[in-house]
């Protein structure tokens, strides 16, 4: 007998009056044994100006759950390895505030992670696809359980972000992005460089200098963080070809560290809504790509990811629109996550 795990859904198409107190509760009640103690609530709260990452109120929706249960809650991210205010935890703490993730909004304390410098952590060796260690965030090791919030939303280099990517650069320090980030390296295309110096502005590791006329990339010191990409006026900057498949079989081997470090399964829960072609930490406002489809809940991050898709390809007549608009075939992160353990793509989809 072939095997599959369960995924819970609740179907917003379905729902037109719903309450994130009923919906959560759905969702969560099938693992009310998963969640005890001190439960470290994973969330992204977006970079500044973004809007459509999950909001706070679904977040205390989730919070209110835990406590009723008898948990104990902590909200948590951990900081970015590109400039802006969530590079430390200072300034994270501070645009969580302005966002209304605080403790007067969510009642519980929120937390950063892995430090105020990105740096407090642990390295957990693992056999991976492409990587043998990766520092987890501090965190992550002194939780008694996890609800792990993820908004399913596109990815330019890892073709979606869900559940999985939450896992390995939600609870990583700096250093476990940067072994991640490092699988796609920006080369420089040098017929289309001005030596204009924009990237070098952007860098905050120092890692590019315009020598001679053209930007030069000093490898040893880049992080992969894709500032330059995104930055450079002229196009001038490429990801290698091989850069996305690398990154997704990098997000399987992180999150195979962090649950390797776990004595818990964690419980995930996967919000298709306000789907957005691009990821969270775009500091910028983005219009949906579709209608809202509903929330998933499931015990294992490679089904819930796989449910995702299928459901969103579903919707959109059954094409990955993530594809079609980043050419980049996201589900690899699932085939190495099945791969490596972390669970199965195989699935049974329960409505409540």
């Amino acid at each position: 007998m072939s095997r599959a795990s369960t995924v819970y859904f609740y179907d917003l198409r379905k729902q037109q009056l719903a309450r994130l107190e009923d919906v959560v509760d759905k969702l969560l009640s099938p693992f009310k044994g998963y969640v005890k103690g001190v439960v470290g609530v994973k969330v992204h709260m977006g970079e500044e100006g973004n809007v459509t990452h999950l909001r706070p109120e679904f977040v205390r929706a989730v919070v209110d759950w835990i406590r009723s249960v008898g948990g104990d809650p902590v909200v948590f991210d951990t900081t970015t390895l590109y400039a802006g205010s969530r590079n430390n935890g200072v300034s994270y703490l501070n645009l969580a505030s302005r966002k209304g993730f605080n403790y007067a909004t969510l009642g519980a304390p929120v937390v950063i992670g892995d430090g105020l410098k990105g740096n407090l952590g642990f390295k957990v060796a693992i056999r991976g696809v492409e990587l043998s260690e990766v520092e987890v965030a501090e965190i992550v090791g002194q939780l008694d359980s996890m609800v792990v919030l993820s908004h399913f939303k596109g990815h330019v280099t890892a073709g979606f972000g869900g559940a999985i990517k939450n896992l390995a650069m939600g609870c990583t320090t700096k250093k476990g992005k940067a072994s991640q980030h490092r699988a796609h390296m920006p080369r420089v295309l040098a017929e289309l460089c001005t030596g204009c110096g924009t990237c070098v502005k952007h860098c905050i590791y120092g890692a590019i200098q315009v020598v001679e006329g053209k930007a030069r990339v000093n490898y040893d010191t880049c992080v992969g963080c894709l500032e330059c990409y995104f930055a450079c006026p002229n196009r001038a900057l490429e990801v290698p070809s091989e850069g996305p498949v690398k990154l997704q079989a990098r997000l399987a081997d992180a999150a195979l560290a962090v649950l390797s470090s776990l004595s818990y399964k964690p419980v995930y829960l996967n919000a298709l809504i306000n789907i957005t072609s691009r990821c969270d930490c775009l500091g910028c406002v983005m219009t949906p790509i579709m209608g809202d489809i509903g929330f998933l809940s499931s015990l294992d991050p490679v089904a819930i990811d796989q449910a995702s898709i299928d459901l969103v390809k579903t919707v959109n007549g059954g094409v990955n629109p993530f594809l079609e608009i980043h050419g980049i075939d996201g589900e690899k992160q699932l085939e190495y996550g099945e791969k490596l353990g972390l669970g199965l793509r195989a699935y049974s989809l329960v409505e409540v």
